[in-house]
Formats: structure tokens, C-alpha cells, sequence
């Protein structure tokens, strides 16, 4: 229990705090801290928060109300996080948070790439974290992630023209990277995902990748792909950001399907797929999907405290979702990738 303790405090400290930082990038504070309560790291968050807190902003008030009546007219507004915050509170103190994920997840999943894919991410970090242990404070850390996945909600082009039935690894081959001429990056990740809409070989995408297997197994092979993808085009820090957010938004599906029925399952990981193949589209150079020719051998405990003494918030997350998704499917390109990211992120001062 005194990891459950542990997390208990750090939710209450960070409460205060708005999905932004400082220096305009999103809060992965919540998200790397349940990450290394999961990895068995209590004792390494506060001193982490100390590194990372100074670019916290306090939460701005709403100005306006959300109900289920209007809802839709708030979906993807700029700098509505707290109108969805209240909303998802009073949704989460009305019901099971259960029924409340199961319809929201839903809902939202044709814009699962809002925020640079960092609302379902968030979201999947703070089920988990409810399935824990039950509390007030876990489910308003619940209804922060609704609210960021709510309020940066964008959906990408879509045709279900070509439905091709093809595996992970081969729908990512299939993938069309946007022509340089073509590109609409402006300084955000998101910049490029709403150029996506000028791009008309993008919209069949979602279509390419098989949903008849099981979810489970659907997860294993889209994440070990997209790590593949990292290994062959991380070249920056930016790159490096970019094709994580691939592998761990479709890994936070672990976390989010199990409260969903088998239609939806489907739906949501047809999205999931179509929104780490437009990040691959938008920044991808290469469709190599082939291993190092030489592998670094690092134990499970090292890669650990690497990415903790490294620092940076990606590194921490991307680690344990890299662990996580070998539980399930040992393949070298986790741990490959887990590393070769870690050596382009900026480590944390």
C-alpha cells in the first residue's frame, strides 16, 4: 500500500496544475509519476517533481459550462480544459467511473490524436491507476485526461474505402509519408497533424489495418511496429517525441479496452492504428522496419535507472511502456527502442 500511499500525495500536489507547461509543451508530471509507481520507483517521484515542477502553471478557471446537452459544441475548442474538467468531475461523481470511460472513450476515439495523442495517454495512465485503487482524487485525475483528449479533440481525414485486412507491420508499410512541399509543421506535432486534411492519400489509412484478431494481440503488434519505427527514424529530440507518442498511445489501450464491448474495441483501435500511422506520415523518412544489426544488453532494472537518472519525461514513460509491451510480446525492438530514444531526448537539468 505504500505505493498506492505514495500516489495518493503526489495527485494531491499536483492538483493545482493545468495540462500546460510553461514553456508551452503538455504536463506528463501525472503520467510519468504513475509510470514509476508501476515500475516499483515511489521513492524516485518527489525528487523527479523537484526537476520538473518549475515549469507548472496553475489551472485557468472556466468561463463557461459544459452539459450533455451541448457537449459537442465545446469538442475540440481551444482552451476549454476546464469546462471538460467540471463536466467529467460531475459525470464521475453522478456514476461508475467505468460507465463513464466506457461512453466517453467511445465517443472521443475518432480524435485520439488531440494533443499529440496525450489525452488518451493520460487517460490510460489514470485508469490503471483506478484499477488500483479506487479515490477521489484518481478519478479527477480521470477526468483530467478526458478533459485534454475532449478539448484538443481532432479528428484526421477518414475513408473507409479500402478496408485491406493487413497486419501491423504490413499496414505500416503502406503508409504514405507527405511529400516535403506538403508539410504544415508550424512548431507543434499537432501542426502537422491538421495538415494531414490537405493530404488526400492519407484519408484511406484507416482502413488498411486488421481488426478481426484480439485486441491484445492487435496492441502487441502495432506497438512493436511503431517501435520499429523509432528505431529507424528517431534522427532528433523532436523525431524522438513524435514516434514515442506512437507506441505509447496504443499501448494505453491495455488500460481502456477492458471496459469496452467487442464492436467498440474495434473501433477504438482502428483510430488508435490511424493515429500513430499519421504521425509516421507526417514525420516518417523511412519504411525500414528491420532490427539493429548489433544490440546494447541491458537488464530490465538498468534500463530503469537510466531513464530515471536521464530524466527527461519521455524517456521515464516510454521505458516503462517499452517493459510493459516485452511482457507481452518479447521482441529486442522494445528495449532497442526504449534506449535509442533516450539518446536523443533532451535529459532533464
Amino acid at each position: 500500500m505504500e505505493d498506492e500511499d505514495t500516489m495518493e500525495k503526489v495527485l494531491e500536489y499536483l492538483e493545482p496544475f493545468g495540462p500546460d507547461l510553461k514553456n508551452g509543451l503538455s504536463n506528463h508530471a501525472p503520467m510519468a509519476c504513475e509510470a514509476l509507481i508501476t515500475m516499483g520507483k515511489r521513492e524516485s517521484i518527489f525528487p523527479w517533481l523537484e526537476r520538473y515542477g518549475n515549469q507548472f502553471l496553475e489551472k485557468k478557471k472556466p468561463r463557461n459550462k459544459i452539459y450533455s446537452s451541448n457537449w459537442k459544441d465545446f469538442l475540440g475548442v481551444p482552451d476549454t480544459y476546464p469546462e471538460w474538467e467540471n463536466f467529467f468531475n460531475t459525470e464521475l461523481e453522478e456514476g461508475p467511473w467505468q460507465k463513464t470511460l466506457a461512453e466517453w472513450a467511445v465517443k472521443l476515439a475518432p480524435g485520439i490524436c488531440a494533443d499529440a495523442t496525450h489525452g488518451v495517454i493520460r487517460t490510460g495512465h489514470a485508469v490503471r491507476s483506478l484499477t488500483r485503487k479506487e479515490s477521489k482524487r484518481r478519478k479527477r485525475e480521470l477526468a483530467s485526461g478526458l478533459a485534454v483528449w475532449a478539448s484538443a479533440y481532432l479528428e484526421l481525414p477518414t475513408s473507409f474505402d479500402s478496408l485491406l485486412g493487413l497486419q501491423p507491420e504490413d499496414a505500416i508499410q503502406k503508409v504514405d509519408f507527405v511529400p516535403e512541399e506538403s508539410k504544415n509543421f508550424s512548431g507543434t506535432i499537432v501542426s502537422s497533424l491538421q495538415g494531414l486534411g490537405d493530404y488526400e492519400n492519407f484519408s484511406p489509412v484507416i482502413g488498411y489495418l486488421s481488426v478481426s484478431q484480439q485486441p491484445e494481440e492487435i496492441i502487441s503488434g502495432l506497438s512493436e511496429g511503431f517501435s520499429r519505427v523509432v528505431l529507424n527514424n528517431v534522427e532528433d529530440n523532436l523525431s524522438a517525441i513524435v514516434f514515442i507518442h506512437s507506441v505509447t498511445s496504443v499501448s494505453a489501450l491495455r488500460s481502456i479496452l477492458p471496459f469496452l464491448n467487442e464492436h467498440e474495441k474495434k473501433s477504438v483501435l482502428r483510430y488508435s492504428w490511424q493515429s500513430g500511422a499519421a504521425l509516421f506520415s507526417t514525420f516518417g523518412k523511412k519504411l525500414n522496419l528491420e532490427l539493429p544489426e548489433k544490440l546494447e544488453n541491458e537488464s530490465r532494472e538498468e534500463m530503469i535507472e537510466r531513464a530515471i537518472e536521464h530524466g527527461d519525461e519521455h524517456a521515464i514513460k516510454f521505458t516503462e511502456v517499452c517493459l510493459k509491451e516485452y511482457e507481452f510480446n518479447p521482441s529486442p525492438a522494445y528495449y532497442a527502442a526504449a534506449r535509442l530514444a533516450r539518446k536523443f531526448l533532451e535529459p532533464l537539468s
